[in-house]
Order: structure tokens, then C-alpha cells, then sequence
């Protein structure tokens, strides 16, 4: 590896690129130049396609990418490389460091066109255009090279068409929509209200558009997520403490035996509680998953996405018994400990995880 970017070696070493990467790659480099097979006019496009004229077995799809200048005496220079190029097989490049609005592009292609080994029109044209340029006469050469350019630049746009990293990187894309959709996130008034990206749902659509969720869904896609072995414990209950209105008071409110009488002030619900139990941790992951770490909010918005508000859960962070840290006061940030998350009273090496942390997020 020589370290060059590949801005650079794509006009260096055409010849090792595949036709629908380089053309991809040039309109990633000059992103104010139009993309091929569209409307633009093409001197306006990033590229200008153009036959590689030659009867000789092709050894790449692309023979060489030309910088030239719209003016007359740059076109005789060009003209002469032309025929340069087809007789002795010579590349030439060159890299368009200090780039102006009179600079294109040329892409001598081998795979297709109208003449050349790959063209479509019978040899003697291949051999009438190869004799012209002979002479300094690339006019044929030219004249063809219309039809060869609009019909590759529809080709690259038929591959990108169905490529859905290309529609993404151009910002056009419909799959994504279709997933936003599948995700209950398909308008944009319903994205960006949880503590990640909503784009980072996506690989998990599969999951998420099944609903009812289940405790395998939910923990595979948290699991995945956040890169942790995951446990989900169903039913784990919970107390809820009863308003005024639904509490017994003899002689004034909820006093019928059997009916509607109460004894206390809260009941124990065992089904609308689950517990997500996450671990063995080492302490980086651990201190991330606390409430003032960068992973807390992020599970929380996940979870509630995928169980609704139907549901409540906790958080029991499990801490590799050799990753359990012993109490020290000091001053520094990431070493102080914070009572009853990260304090401990350690006098010999752990011999089981740590689950004693349970954390409420609601």
C-alpha cells in the first residue's frame, strides 16, 4: 500500500478500477459537477464517456481517464494522446489538482460503445475510425462517442438504480422510507425524538415491524445495539400505588367486601414489569449503562420504543467479578466513586459476578 488516497490513484491507475465504482467515485470528488444520465447537458456531467478504439483484447474496463481543456489548442494536444493512447497503448493521466470550470473529463471505456473490440458496429468502423485518428481526424471518433456516452451513462444509472448504498449516498433513496415505514417511523414528525439515530434502527426492521414484541426480539436487538450479552427476566412485578379515588375509606368511599374494598395503600402487579438484565460488564460498559453514563438514555429510548408505554422495566448491570474495583477516594473523575453505583467494600477478589445494581429508568 502506497498510502495515496484513492482520489488520486483512480486518475493515476485507472485501469484497476470497475467502470461503476470509478464513475461512483468521481461524483463523490467534484459534487458540484451534474451525475451522468440525467438532463444536464454533458459538458456540464462529471464524466464524458468515450470508446476506447482498438482491436485488441480489453485487460480492464476502463483503458484511462483524460483531463481536458475546452479550447482549440488543448484539443489538437488531446487529438495526439488520442493517438498516442490506441497506437502504443500508452495511459495518460493526469491529476486535476487546481481544477476550473473549463476542465472535464474523459473516461475511454472498453466494455462497451459503438466501435472498439466490445462496440456494437460491424470491425471495418473500428478500422475506418483507427485510421482516421492516423491522420489527426478524430471527427468519426467524436460523432460516435454521442451515442457511446448517453448509452453508458444510462447503463451506470440502471446499476445505481438498484443499488441501495448509491440511492442512500445520493440522498434519494426510497428503501429507506420503506423502512422508516416498516419501523412506525415513516413520517418525519415521528422521528427524531428518542436518544439515537433513528437511522440506527434500520438493520433491526426485521425485529421491530413484528408486533407483539417478544423477549428475544427485544433482547437480540439490544444485544446487538450496545454489543452485550443480554438476559430478559418476564414478569418480574412491581408495586402500584393506588390513587385516592380507588382507595378504601369505611363508612365513605370502596367499602363494599368483595366489590371494591382495597386493603392498603398499593397492590403488587406481577405482568406490567420486566427486568433486562445486561452482563457480565467490564466496569467501562458498566459505567456507561449507569444513569449518568452515554448508554443509559440510548437503552431506555430503545426498549420504550420496542415495548410501548404499556410496560415498565429495570436495569440489572451484572459486573465481571475481576472487573470489580476496589473503594479508593480520590479526586479523579473516572476513579471516584459514586455510592451505591460504584462503590465497593473489597478486601479480596470477588468470586461471583456482581448483580446487586438495579436501576429504575422510569
Amino acid at each position: 500500500m502506497d498510502g495515496k488516497p484513492v482520489s488520486q490513484k483512480i486518475f493515476e491507475e485507472p485501469y484497476r478500477f470497475e467502470f461503476f465504482q470509478a464513475v461512483r467515485l468521481l461524483e463523490k470528488i467534484f459534487p458540484d459537477r451534474k451525475p451522468v444520465g440525467g438532463d444536464a447537458l454533458p459538458a456540464d456531467e462529471v464524466v464524458r464517456f468515450r470508446s476506447y478504439v482498438s482491436l485488441e483484447f480489453p485487460p480492464s474496463e476502463i483503458r484511462d481517464i483524460n483531463v481536458i481543456t475546452d479550447d482549440p489548442e488543448n484539443q489538437a494536444k488531446h487529438a495526439k494522446h488520442a493517438n498516442q493512447a490506441n497506437q502504443a497503448n500508452h495511459a495518460y493521466s493526469e491529476y486535476p489538482e487546481n481544477w476550473d470550470s473549463r476542465k472535464r473529463l474523459e473516461m475511454l471505456i472498453c466494455m462497451m460503445g459503438m466501435v472498439g473490440v466490445s462496440g456494437v458496429l460491424p470491425t471495418h468502423y473500428t478500422e475506418l475510425v483507427l485510421d482516421r485518428i492516423k491522420h489527426r481526424d478524430t471527427a468519426l471518433w467524436t460523432f460516435l462517442d454521442i451515442f457511446t456516452h448517453r448509452a453508458a451513462s444510462l447503463f451506470y444509472q440502471a446499476w445505481a438504480k438498484y443499488r441501495f448504498p448509491v440511492g442512500y449516498e445520493r440522498g434519494k433513496d426510497e428503501f429507506t422510507a420503506y423502512l422508516f415505514d416498516l419501523a412506525g417511523l415513516g413520517t418525519h414528525g415521528l422521528r427524531g425524538r428518542m436518544a439515537v439515530d433513528d437511522e440506527t434502527l434500520l438493520p433491526y426492521v426485521g425485529l421491530i415491524a413484528q408486533r407483539p414484541h417478544s423477549t428475544n426480539a427485544v433482547a437480540n436487538v439490544i444485544s446487538d445495539y450496545f454489543g452485550v450479552r443480554v438476559q430478559i427476566e418476564q414478569f418480574s412485578g412491581q408495586w402500584l400505588h393506588l390513587e385516592k379515588s380507588d382507595m378504601t375509606f369505611i363508612g365513605r368511599q370502596n367499602s363494599k367486601l368483595g366489590v371494591n374494598t382495597i386493603a392498603g395503600t398499593r397492590i403488587w402487579d406481577q405482568q406490567s414489569k420486566f427486568r433486562i438484565r445486561l452482563g457480565p460488564l467490564d466496569f467501562g460498559k458498566f459505567q456507561a449503562f449507569l444513569p449518568n453514563g452515554t448508554a443509559f438514555k440510548p437503552l431506555k429510548s430503545i426498549v420504550t420504543f420496542m415495548t410501548g408505554m404499556e410496560l415498565d422495566f429495570d436495569i440489572r448491570l451484572v459486573l465481571e467479578k475481576r472487573q470489580v474495583p476496589g473503594t479508593v477516594l480520590t479526586t479523579r473523575a473516572l476513579r471516584r466513586p459514586m455510592l451505591g453505583w460504584t462503590s465497593f467494600l473489597k478486601t479480596r477478589p470477588f468470586r461471583n459476578d456482581d448483580d446487586q445494581l438495579i436501576l429504575q429508568p422510569n
